[in-house]
């Protein structure tokens, strides 16, 4: 059983192990290993979840009607607050969609766009090591369709990781 950490270097120490493997980063295990859970739950269809405080430990509640991909970006991202923002997190966050603190279940006026923007970019780094996407890139693994699959996130994800326009919403 994984023990509450002390500090976010251990929990980010941790965290970077799982790059020593091959992909997909095993998100869900990185979250158990760093006493999160992960906990799936019935969440309204907005909400993609949330790290909520849980007595002296800390929880990391995910969509279980949302698609996988979605979910393991889910879980990247609350283990970035919690890696990066628990100082304020209080009772914790949770996200819409968007990933916004507005209009969750747990809203927290101290996570602004900016902190939801870390972390966003950590949970996209961590599925999607930078040296990892590179070394897929050069046994032939280039088109996003291809990548997504390869690191079990979104199509949307691997665009952003490779600075690609996103397609136009219909």
């Amino acid at each position: 059983m994984a023990t509450q950490l002390k500090s976010p270097g251990e929990a980010l120490e941790i965290a970077k192990r799982y790059w020593d493997e091959t992909p997909p980063v095993r998100v869900f295990e990185l979250a158990t290993e760093l006493g999160l859970g992960p906990v799936p739950a019935a969440l309204p269809d907005h909400i993609s979840g949330m790290i909520r405080r849980v007595g002296d430990r800390w929880e990391c509640v995910y969509n279980q009607g949302h698609a996988r991909v979605r979910q393991r970006f889910t879980v990247a991202h609350e283990i970035g607050h919690f890696i990066y923002h628990r100082s304020l997190l209080h009772q914790g966050v949770g996200d819409t969609l968007a990933y916004r603190a507005e209009g969750s279940e747990l809203p927290n006026p101290n996570i602004t766009r900016e902190q939801e923007w870390q972390a966003n970019n950590f949970a996209s780094n961590l599925l999607v090591p930078t040296r990892w996407l590179r070394a897929a890139q050069a046994v032939g693994i280039n088109d996003v369709k291809d990548l997504a699959r390869h690191f079990d996130v979104s199509e949307t994800v691997m665009r952003i990781k490779l600075r690609l326009p996103l397609p136009d919403a219909a």
